[in-house]
């Protein structure tokens, strides 16, 4: 006879499950709590699943119909200072003028027709902090004030190096860059003189030099990044009277976000051992929907033209 042991809900842990093919794919999942003291990780692409079975130490989980990147986190938009990326510099308030370097005097000014490009090299994705890089030159901080904004074709010493690297703050298009001198920490600002300098400063409203850029990206830096789940399904020709596409691996029609039953399965053993495990995905596409019928999948297209010598 089997014996029943009792516990309560505050001594049963809850199980991870993690996705991992090309690198950790996170699920969309959240912890959720209850005040008995039950802890669960919620997955989104298992509400409302249709079956479930354990065989050999596996789990499989048959979902209902789902797109699959409900099964997935949506990756964050990635702003231009968080990865490598180029961008041209407009004061927030100004339409028509762009900082420029000027190699005569080897510092940045505004100008009217034209622009520099500046690459972004992150260091430190977490606090924003990154290095700006102009025709493959260094932009770096004098070291005494006034602080002029200048290019170098070499990198500085370890102990000087705060003076080019930049902690940034992006929003919506804006973009600051705050850096360390030897009288603290200041902003790149254009100065009285149109001359780029870290003497940017603001005092509650009161503002001593506008130290806020706009930000236009040259490269498509706000593209996400990564893992992109797709589960199109296409549709070629079948065309009985002309046949001209029918070997042909001629796409018809292209078709996005189609509902699919998917399977997901797991080790138990490394579930109960580790409290995690990671997950299998398989793709049960099918023409036949859950409830027997044909898939509806419309594939009309134009008749082709039957030319006759």
């Amino acid at each position: 006879m089997v014996s029943v042991v009792y516990k309560s809900l505050s001594s049963l842990s809850p199980i991870e499950l993690k996705y991992q093919y090309n690198k950790d794919e996170e699920l969309a999942s959240e912890m959720i709590e209850y005040s008995e003291g039950y802890l669960l990780h919620h997955i989104d692409g298992l509400k409302d699943f249709q079956d479930l079975a354990v065989n050999k130490n596996s789990c499989f989980v048959l979902t209902s119909a789902i797109d699959l990147d409900l099964i997935f986190k949506k990756e964050n938009q990635l702003s231009p200072n968080k990865i490598n990326s180029t961008i041209v510099l407009q004061p927030r308030n100004s339409y028509i003028y762009f900082a420029e370097h000027i190699p005569s005097s080897n510092t940045f000014q505004l100008q009217l027709t034209s622009a520099s490009n500046f690459f972004i090299e992150p260091i430190n994705t977490i606090s924003g902090e990154i290095e700006l890089l102009v025709n493959n030159k260094y932009v770096q901080v004098d070291e005494n004030y006034p602080f002029t904004v200048r290019l170098n074709e070499k990198p500085l010493d370890p102990e000087s190096i705060h003076r080019q690297r930049f902690e940034t703050f992006y929003e919506r298009g804006f973009i600051s860059f705050k850096t360390k001198t030897n009288q603290g920490y200041r902003y790149l600002a254009f100065n009285n003189d149109n001359i780029l300098r870290a003497v940017g400063v603001v005092f509650n409203d009161s503002v001593v030099n506008d130290y806020i850029f706009k930000c236009i990206s040259v490269t498509n830096s706000n593209s996400p990044g990564g893992f992109i789940p797709h589960n199109n399904w296409v549709t070629y020709y079948f065309d009985i009277e002309s046949q001209t596409q029918n070997k042909t691996l001629t796409i018809n029609k292209d078709i996005q976000k189609v509902p699919t039953n998917l399977l997901l399965d797991f080790s138990i053993e490394n579930a109960t051992g580790k409290a995690t495990s990671n997950v299998n995905i398989a793709n049960l596409k099918t023409q036949i929907t859950p409830a027997g019928g044909p898939a509806p999948i419309e594939n009309s297209y134009d008749k082709q033209v039957i030319t006759k010598n």
